[in-house]
């Protein structure tokens, strides 16, 4: 029979190896690949998608304007309640489309998440109105948009909010 003190060495030499199995298998382990960097691609692409959104609404086509939504988008929209989901979002974009505005828009700044799956935009527009009387009216607004990255690679808005500048003082 061992003494006690042999005992305590033959347990450390059964468990030296066992230790010894783990530290090589964690430190065999790869990290994982890092995902290629697209964000410059997801720029443009947002970029593209923000002016073929205006060319739509230029067009005074709703339905092709709304297809830069998500199904479940959030509209913040001034002087309006939230909107909710692409259905109240295209029936807000065929009400103000009656008026028959005329648009424009530039994307000041993009930015895409390392991650490559959310983005956000910035950046200010005009809306001008030919109002029932004749008179004209020019809007100036800010807008900012939060985009998602879909299963197929494209990008859509999940929220989008615009607010228009004060009116110019008059001198």
């Amino acid at each position: 029979m061992l003494a006690p003190s042999y005992r305590k060495v033959w347990h450390l030499l059964y468990l030296a190896p066992v230790v010894a199995l783990i530290i090589a298998l964690t430190g065999c382990q790869q990290p994982a690949p890092q995902a290629p960097d697209t964000r410059a691609a997801d720029e443009t692409a947002i970029r593209a998608a923000n002016d073929d959104q205006v060319k739509a609404n230029s067009a005074y086509d709703a339905a092709k304007a709304v297809s830069f939504y998500t199904d479940d988008v959030v509209g913040m929209a001034p002087d309006a309640p939230v909107i909710q989901g692409k259905e109240n979002m295209q029936k807000y974009l065929e009400a103000m489309m009656k008026e028959k505005p005329e648009f424009s828009f530039n994307t000041a700044k993009v930015e895409v998440a390392r991650s490559g799956d959310i983005a956000y935009d910035w950046g200010t527009g005009k809306m001008t109105v030919k109002g029932k009387k004749g008179k004209v009216t020019t809007t100036t607004f800010k807008s900012a948009s939060v985009w998602k990255k879909q299963a197929d690679g494209t990008w859509k808005m999940v929220v989008d909010t615009w607010s228009p500048d004060p009116p110019e003082k008059k001198q």
